[in-house]
């Protein structure tokens, strides 16, 4: 259940803004919020109450923590770094090719000059 611990936790941020905009004092450091839960589908034959009120006290909000940026001359090094093995490996993959045509021209090549005459020439 993070996903319900996060939106708590925006709600609390969203209403302290609104607090600071419109003036209002925020009250003491927490604040007790009410939140309700409902009993799982097939837990409601068997519960005695299937509504049960929550009261939590919410803490300061927190802002998330930012990663912490890669620095440019290690990131501008590497992007270098890789265009540099693609473009060698386009040149090794160009010379391979090159390659396997003149062996295939040739091959094709040889084959025509052997072959036999036709008769009606």
């Amino acid at each position: 259940m993070k996903w319900a611990w996060e939106r708590d936790l925006l709600i609390a941020q969203t209403m302290t803004f609104v607090q600071s905009i419109t003036g209002k004092k925020p009250e003491a450091e927490a604040r007790a919020e009410t939140r309700i839960e409902f009993v799982p589908v097939d837990q409601i034959e068997t519960a005695e109450r299937p509504i049960e009120i929550v009261h939590e006290v919410v803490r300061e909000a927190v802002p998330a923590p930012r990663p912490s940026p890669t620095p440019r001359s290690g990131l501008r090094e590497e992007i270098q770094g890789r265009v540099a093995a693609f473009r060698a490996h386009q040149q090794l993959f160009d010379r391979e090719r090159d390659a396997y045509f003149k062996s295939v021209l040739t091959k094709v090549r040889a084959s025509i000059a052997s072959r036999p005459e036709a008769p009606g020439r």
